[in-house]
């Protein structure tokens, strides 16, 4: 019979820890942690943005090397600007954020009734609702809302993780234990 490799349950309920610690915080400091997230998405453009301007020099035909160069600045001006002016990123970040929950939310409540005989879509429905609720609440309360919803959503998002791992460690645990005592008989 051969040993399967399972993940360690001490690294699963540190990591969970771990998150719901960093997702307490940034529910508790939301405009740091939406300032530490445009940041890391400002960097990110900032790096893609040099990359793509060194690539332009070395197309072949002028065309091209054209629009790379011109695609590159751009987004080194975009991610410079949002590196300078993080609060502005978040109020953009906001909007995003709310276009993107009316859409979802729009489609799984529509979707959700393609599914109406299943058990399960009311569950669907339900999440829809939540979404158009979070776009809506986003919207209503844009722009200020850039100062909290990335912040926000991001330490949700966290706790949620963490709490899974902690589960899914305690999962482990108890399949091993009961594994071994199956092994042992």
């Amino acid at each position: 019979m051969s040993e399967t490799s399972t993940p360690s349950t001490s690294y699963l309920m540190w990591t969970g820890i771990a998150l719901i610690v960093f997702g307490a915080i940034a529910i508790a400091a939301p405009a740091v942690m939406g300032t530490a997230v445009v940041m890391v998405i400002g960097a990110i453009l900032l790096v893609t943005g040099v990359v793509e301007f060194i690539h332009g020099f070395r197309e072949p035909k002028w065309s091209s090397k054209l629009l790379t160069l011109v695609l590159g600045v751009i987004t080194i001006v975009c991610g410079i600007s949002v590196l300078a002016h993080p609060v502005v990123g978040m109020v953009v970040l906001a909007l995003i954020l709310a276009i993107l929950f009316a859409i979802e939310g729009i489609w799984k409540i529509i979707a959700s009734f393609s599914f109406r005989p299943a058990s399960g879509w009311l569950a669907m429905l339900f999440s829809g609702i939540i979404a158009l609720l979070l776009g809506f609440l986003i919207w209503k309360q844009w722009p200020l809302s850039g100062l909290w919803a990335v912040g926000i959503l991001i330490g949700v998002d966290l706790l949620v993780t963490g709490c899974s791992m902690i589960a899914l460690a305690m999962t482990v645990k108890q399949v091993k234990k009961e594994l071994q005592e199956v092994a042992t008989k």
